[in-house]
């Protein structure tokens, strides 16, 4: 829920929230075939004109990046943070070994490339940190 929190501040400065209906048909109805299940969604629109979607799919907080034209660009989905994989968690651990992980987050780009986001605090600051699936710490 924190994430969740800072992520809309955070697009409070870089998006802003529209309603369903001024969303994109392309965007829309990509959306709906690839997630005709999800519920509680937001849409906002980003200020280099792509379209942000968060909602909760089988329980998990989920936040999709769409362009204009209705390509999926990434879906971003909770995870847990035992679901990291080991080589995430070891490279976190020798970078940063004074920190705990808050939270996590498996992002799939649509270049069929995978990272995962840990959200940890580093002075005092919560800070997103990404890594490939080898463990190395990518933007």
């Amino acid at each position: 829920m924190k994430k969740i929190i800072i992520l809309v501040l955070g697009l409070l400065f870089s998006a802003s929230t529209i309603n369903a209906t001024e969303v994109p048909d392309a965007i829309e109805k990509a959306f709906q075939q690839k997630f005709p299940t999800a519920k509680k969604v937001k849409w906002e629109k980003e200020k280099n004109n792509d379209y942000e979607v968060s909602f909760v799919l089988n329980d998990k907080e989920v936040s999709v990046l769409y362009q204009l034209d209705g390509i999926l660009k990434e879906i971003e989905t909770e995870i847990e943070i035992s679901e990291l994989p080991k080589s995430v968690v070891d490279a976190l651990n020798k970078k940063y070994p004074n920190v705990k992980i808050e939270e996590a987050a498996k992002i799939e780009r649509s270049d069929n490339s995978i990272v995962y986001e840990t959200e940890v605090k580093i002075n005092k600051k919560d800070t997103d940190l990404l890594f490939d699936q080898n463990g190395n710490e990518t933007k």
